[in-house]
């Protein structure tokens, strides 16, 4: 038994040993193997160096076409386009940097090292790489979509679409502008809805200028492909405007007691800053004041009414103090009624401890109390409603002008409380 324990340990211990020398000899050959191919390049090195051009370009052919290291791979492409341009000329000597192009990364000025004609051959080759590099992506972009301001230095918002997406792409809106020299460029991102979207700032959005807008397809090195999306645009001369929403035919509107006419969607253009607005239809009138800033639009709602827009506030008002100064008397009332509840039960016989004043006196008063304080409570109540009312309707635009603010100042309502036998209420003129 321990023989055999012994011989599967050797046996296990063989293999653990050949398994060790495997992996050293396979690393050994990896190294070896990069050493080669390193020592490859350097003897390609020493041919162009020395000028045997056609030397260096049969050394080259011996690396593998996909194995090398980036960093060797740009070298060994770099050689080849020297010795390529001076053997067999430019449009080889493109073709054979297309490899450093590639291994590079598709950068442009991978031979920026390099002599003029090394630079011009590889920019030549990296134009072509990477317009093959979309066309090889099916990359398409469409959908142009341009959100056309109501006025001037107000934000634009653009939008497009890309069939597919590959982590090296960028796409951007290129603009041009007629009151700014040059050009611009606007990053469009992916949205959660699926387009690219992109808003131009409000600065470059000047009256009566003139964009033209066109979508780009770049890579980190810059432009790949000008796209034929291109849209202009007008900016209108207007930076502010008041909407009104429908203005009846019949309507008179004035901006700072000044008579405007609406356009067909109830917009009037005015100067940014702060302004009266008043809408007059068939004697009714309605105003409000607002303030725009530049580069925006500010809705306002008037509802024209006739005969003063604050009565119903003054109104609501005065039956916010009626009914409070009724619920406080009748609290008050409920209290004494209390005072005397307990006055009442307080009294004794003469000379004894029997109480004095009969049942029926004491649950009569506690009956009234229990109707003062009920009554009360539901004057306290209805009054805080109507002074909701009033809050609301004093907030509300006015209706009236100042003619009719004086009629509504003649027509404040007049509310008093009263208290009689066996009756409580309010009374007033209206």
């Amino acid at each position: 038994m321990k023989n055999g324990k012994r011989s599967m340990g050797a046996r296990l211990g063989r293999v653990a040993l050949a398994l060790s020398v495997g992996v050293a000899l396979g690393a050994a050959g990896t190294e070896a193997r990069g050493e080669d191919l390193a020592s490859v390049v350097a003897r390609a090195r020493e041919q162009v160096e020395s000028g045997a051009f056609a030397d260096a370009l049969r050394t080259l052919n011996t690396l593998p076409k996909s194995e090398l290291p980036p960093t060797l791979a740009v070298e060994a492409g770099l050689l080849e386009t020297q010795a390529a341009l001076v053997t067999r000329g430019e449009a080889a000597g493109a073709q054979a940097c297309t490899k450093a192009v590639v291994a590079a990364g598709y950068d442009p000025e991978v031979a920026r090292d390099q002599s003029p004609k090394v630079r011009a051959a590889c920019r030549t080759a990296a134009e072509s790489a990477r317009k093959e590099r979309i066309e090889r992506a099916g990359v398409k972009l469409s959908d142009l979509e341009i959100e056309a301001p109501e006025v001037a230095w107000a934000p634009v918002r653009i939008s497009a679409t890309a069939s597919v997406a590959p982590p090296w792409l960028r796409v951007i809106a290129r603009v041009r502008s007629s009151a700014i020299e040059g050009s611009f460029d606007l990053p469009l991102a992916p949205s959660p809805d699926g387009p690219l979207r992109g808003t131009l700032d409000p600065s470059f959005i000047r009256p009566k200028a003139k964009l033209d807008i066109t979508i780009v397809a770049q890579d980190k090195f810059g432009d790949l492909a000008t796209t034929a999306l291109t849209k202009s645009l007008m900016v209108p001369a207007q930076e502010a405007i008041v909407a009104l929403g429908d203005v009846p035919g019949s309507a008179v509107v004035l901006v700072d007691d000044k008579p405007v006419d609406p356009d067909d969607d109830g917009r009037v253009a005015v100067e940014p800053g702060k302004h009266e607005v008043e809408m007059q239809v068939d004697g009714a009138t309605s105003s409000t004041t607002v303030t725009v800033q530049r580069g925006s639009v500010a809705r306002v709602a008037l509802s024209p009414t006739k005969g003063g827009g604050r009565t119903f506030a003054w109104i609501a008002t005065g039956l916010t103090v009626g009914l409070g100064a009724a619920s406080g008397v009748f609290l008050y009332t409920a209290a004494s009624r209390t005072s005397e509840i307990e006055d009442l039960a307080a009294l004794r016989e003469p000379g004894t401890s029997l109480p004095a004043t009969d049942y029926a006196e004491i649950k009569a008063r506690d009956d009234e109390r229990r109707t003062f304080q009920t009554v009360g409570l539901g004057l306290a109540i209805g009054g805080g409603v109507m002074g909701a009312l009033a809050l609301t309707f004093w907030l509300l635009p006015s209706g009236g002008g100042k003619k009719a603010a004086k009629k509504d100042a003649h027509l404040a309502p007049v509310v008093v409380p009263y208290i009689g036998p066996g009756s409580v209420g309010l009374s007033g003129t209206f």
